[in-house]
């Protein structure tokens, strides 16, 4: 008899009240120090700015960048009280690696991370600010946020100019610009700006998110310096292509027979709905029981490759990758629609147009589940959040739908050429790589892009699924040939995750929300020792039946809640007293969606938890402080050289999974007390964020003792397994 995951977890839990302190902050610079060293700097500034052309400062306001010491990273030293005190406006902010001049602490690193803070003022703000800085007039608040900062530098435009395609008389580029959907007229004046330079900016095809619009410009190469001259422009970069799979991907038709499952609408799961953003399905595909597809208005004509690669993500969607000798196929756990993104007919050489019919899909919020198997084919930058990230992570932030998204088949080019690819870098998304096999032995396929993700973000891909290798194929069924063929990509490795993930949720008689079954996907993921940036979380189940059981000696407990801004839950771990065992496994696994900001890639969520790990709920020292605290989760151990984090790094992560051992003896009562925490843009503290949803996985392992699942249930009348539809056999 099989034990399934149990549910109602969070009937468990209590608010509980707890204190905290904090010593002395330790400054590196005194205020008359701090004052000197800045009013320097801010003097060479203006001298920079005084002169420059109006043609150039929307509303005649200049963007200079305020960086903080590394020590202030902590969003209660987040520099807005002195920008509100001149009128001048804070706009974004980056992380840079700063090797200060002094430290505050003897024991330091030469360099540290800190923040970058771009600041919209205009030139009489900067002059008033040296003015009262010279003559001692600043109020005592500006002083304290003074003695903060390393140094201020002029934006130069240099620096703004990401990677460029040079090979054109014509530059297509992907502009960001400092403009919320209240500041039309930063878009206006740069729009006047670029004509005067001979540019072309597609204000139709505008994205703004945030505080940030992103516009497709055309201008003539050798005018880019000239554009990026412009205050309020972020950054600018060539728009790169739309990536599916490597032209020279093989497809190798196989002669093999094929035996469709047969078709029983009685057994598809019709609680929720799941859509493919992809190239189409055509006319004469032998899937339509299973798949209605879309076509907007103006992408009736579709290109053959687009068509083959559509349907088979359908295929690998519906069916799994091909089995055995005889090429078995998995049958459906759902129906799926495929809306048509990419036409023949699509010149759009910057997506923006791809990227607005998936915006207006997910707008309708019809789907629970949706994959991307295509995307911008550039990798990451940890400086600046891609256009096609930032919307589609903001239209996912509420939970109310899971995006699996492909990261991308460049995974064999060096250094950071080969990492993960947008919009995967997402963090309300499940990004999946492509991993070589799925038997003992397995490893990262040679061409899956690779971590690390953005910080919040940093583990990316979420896990790796079998996507196939040049020794071992993924064997598709191609709908549109009514063949099999092998192939290989991430492509094909995305869609069978979401197979997997979106199966959780049909095969199971209760209300699982998206964070739970991305939960359940990196709660069972294994690693088998690959290193994270490879594999992320691990290689992700090939079955939903393998997530929702236990083994004999385990339970899986599944908490589903909300937490409260800035109060503490107390989560107990339902160890029975007993549990006759030597060693106590515990695995835990935290998820919530968080609201995003992308102007601000170093605190691009603004929702955190803060998770502490007491052994025993009741021991506590003669201070009051809880004796057996510990940190459960670090993301320090994850990337512990090769990725500078900044110390609360793993509060601001939207998914946290450990796995650790406990001799029996230690654990009396042990609980989890978390506490969620939201920030403004930029990092400043907010009590006004409402309630998130949380889910925890937690699985309970004693060796030896397979009585635990059934004490657990014993000892704790509310918690229920979780029910299996019938219609679904599940496998000893």
């Amino acid at each position: 008899m099989n034990n399934f995951i149990v549910g109602y977890g969070e009937t468990l839990t209590t608010k509980v009240d707890i204190g905290g302190g904090g010593g002395d902050k330790k400054h590196p610079y005194s205020i008359s120090e701090a004052m000197k060293r800045i009013g320097s700097q801010l003097e060479e500034i203006i001298s920079k700015i005084e002169n420059k052309p109006d043609t150039e400062c929307a509303g005649g306001k200049v963007v200079i960048k305020f960086i903080q010491h590394p020590s202030y990273l902590a969003k209660s030293y987040y520099p807005r009280k002195l920008f509100s005190a001149y009128g001048m406006e804070d706009i974004g902010s980056r992380a840079v690696t700063v090797k200060p001049e002094q430290w505050g602490v003897k024991k330091h690193p030469e360099a540290g991370l800190a923040s970058c803070v771009f600041v919209s003022g205009e030139k009489s703000q900067y002059r008033k600010l040296l003015t009262d800085l010279t003559s001692n007039s600043l109020t005592r608040a500006s002083e304290d946020v003074l003695r903060t900062l390393e140094r201020i530098e002029y934006f130069d435009a240099a620096e703004k100019i990401k990677s460029i395609d040079t090979s054109g008389d014509s530059l297509n580029l992907e502009v960001v610009i400092h403009a919320s959907a209240d500041d039309e007229y930063v878009v206006r004046a740069f729009d006047d700006y670029a004509s005067l330079n001979g540019g072309a900016v597609r204000r139709e095809k505008a994205k703004v998110v945030g505080g940030l619009t992103f516009l497709p410009v055309s201008i003539p190469h050798g005018k880019e310096q000239i554009l990026a001259k412009f205050a309020q422009l972020r950054v600018l970069r060539s728009i790169p292509k739309l990536r599916m799979n490597k032209p020279e991907t093989l497809r190798s038709p196989v002669s093999n027979p094929v035996t469709l499952p047969n078709w029983n609408p009685d057994i598809l799961n019709r609680d929720f709905k799941v859509c493919i953003f992809d190239g189409g399905l055509g006319d004469g595909n032998h899937i339509f029981n299973w798949v209605t597809e879309i076509v907007p208005a103006g992408m009736e004509g579709s290109h053959p490759e687009y068509l083959a690669h559509g349907s088979e993500v359908c295929s690998a969607y519906l069916f799994g990758p091909a089995l055995g000798s005889d090429c078995t196929l998995g049958s459906p756990y759902t129906t799926v629609d495929i809306v048509r993104v990419i036409s023949q007919g699509d010149d759009d050489p910057d997506l923006f147009d791809v990227l607005t019919r998936i915006e207006d899909t997910l707008k309708l919020k019809t789907y629970k589940y949706v994959n991307l198997s295509l995307g911008p084919n550039i990798a990451i930058d940890d400086d600046e959040v891609h256009v096609w990230t930032s919307v589609i992570d903001a239209l996912l932030q509420d939970g109310d739908c899971l995006a699996v998204v492909a990261v991308g088949n460049d995974g064999d080019l060096p250094g950071d050429y080969g990492r993960v690819q947008p919009p995967s870098d997402m963090v309300n998304s499940l990004s999946v790589g492509a991993s070589d096999g799925e038997l003992q032995g397995w490893a990262r396929a040679p061409y899956s892009c690779v971590g690390p993700g953005r910080s919040p973000g940093v583990v990316k891909p979420d896990g790796v699924m079998f996507g196939g290798a040049p020794h071992n194929l993924f064997r598709v069924y191609s709908p549109r040939i009514h063949s099999f063929v092998d192939t290989m990509g991430t492509s094909y490795a995305a869609p069978y995750a979401l197979r997997v993930a979106a199966g959780i949720d049909a095969i199971t008689d209760f209300n699982l929300s998206t964070n739970t079954v991305k939960a359940l996907m990196v709660h069972s993921a294994k690693p088998d020792e690959h290193d994270l940036k490879n594999v992320g979380w691990g290689r992700f189940p090939t079955s939903p039946e393998s997530v929702i059981t236990c083994l004999d000696d385990e339970a899986t407990i599944v908490f589903q809640g909300e937490l409260e801004n800035s109060k503490h839950l107390r989560i107990p771990v339902p160890l029975p007293a007993s549990t006759d065992s030597t060693w106590v496994h515990l695995s835990a696994t935290f998820c919530i969606s968080a609201i995003v900001d992308p102007e601000h890639p170093l605190r691009y969520t603004r929702s955190g938890l803060e998770i502490s790990f007491r052994a025993n709920e009741d021991r506590f020292t003669l201070d009051g402080a809880n004796a057996d605290t510990k940190p459960f989760f670090s993301l320090g151990k994850l990337y512990p050289s090769e990725y500078e984090l900044r110390e609360d790094a793993h509060k601001w992560e939207t998914t946290l999974s450990r796995h650790q051992r406990f001799k029996r003896s230690t654990l009396q009562s042990p609980v989890f007390d978390v506490k969620y925490h939201a920030r403004e843009q930029g990092g400043t503290i907010s009590e006004d964020l409402p309630a998130i949803r949380y889910t925890l996985i937690l699985t309970i392992r004693a060796e030896g003792d397979n009585s635990i699942y059934n004490k657990i249930l014993q000892e704790n009348q509310t918690l229920q397994a979780i029910n299996v539809r019938t219609r679904i056999e599940i496998k000893p």
